[in-house]
C-alpha cells in the first residue's frame, strides 16, 4: 500500500511539475520593453510616525529583501514587468509590492508604476497590529497623469 501512495504521490507532482512548465513556457503576457534600460525599485517602509522600519520583509514580483535599518530595501531590478492598464504601453508598467513586518500589519501596494530608466522610490507606510480586525491594508496607485487625460480626452 505504500508503494503505491508512493507513486500516486510522484505521479501527481510530475504532473504538476509538467503543468507549471507549460504554463510559464505558454505565458504571453506582454511585458514593458526596457530597450536595452533598467526597470528599478526602491522600497522605504516606515510606521505610522515616518519612523523607519527595520527588517520588514518586501516582496516585488518574484524577489524579496528585507529593509535595513533606515527602513530601505535594496533597489530591485526588475524584469517581465507588464503594464495593467493598457499592454500597448511599454515605456511604463506596473507591479505589485507586498511589506510584512512581525507586529504589524501586512500592506501591499497594487498598480506600482515603474518606468524605464528611471529609478522608483516607493514610500510604504505600515500600521502595528493593534488587535483590530483589520487583516491587512491595501493602496492602489493610480496610473501616469499624462494616461488618466488622455482616458479623459477620448469620447
Amino acid at each position: 500500500m505504500f508503494k503505491t501512495t508512493l507513486k500516486s504521490v510522484a505521479i501527481a507532482l510530475s504532473v504538476l511539475a509538467a503543468i507549471v512548465l507549460i504554463l510559464s513556457a505558454v505565458d504571453v503576457t506582454r511585458t514593458v520593453s526596457a530597450n536595452g534600460k533598467e526597470l528599478s525599485l526602491k522600497v522605504t517602509v516606515v510606521d505610522l510616525d515616518g519612523v523607519p522600519v527595520h527588517n520588514a520583509v518586501v516582496k516585488v514580483n518574484d524577489q524579496t529583501f528585507f529593509t535595513d535599518n533606515k527602513g530601505n530595501s535594496p533597489n530591485f531590478a526588475l524584469s517581465n514587468v507588464s503594464n495593467c492598464y493598457d499592454a500597448s504601453i511599454t515605456e511604463w508598467g506596473t507591479v505589485t509590492v507586498a511589506v510584512t513586518k512581525d507586529g504589524f500589519v501586512p500592506a501591499f501596494v497594487f498598480n506600482c508604476v515603474v518606468y524605464s530608466d528611471v529609478p522608483r522610490k516607493l514610500t510604504v507606510k505600515i500600521y502595528p497590529a493593534d488587535g483590530s480586525d483589520l487583516p491587512y491594508v491595501c493602496y492602489v496607485e493610480s496610473p501616469p497623469d499624462d494616461y488618466m487625460r488622455q482616458i479623459m480626452q477620448e469620447p
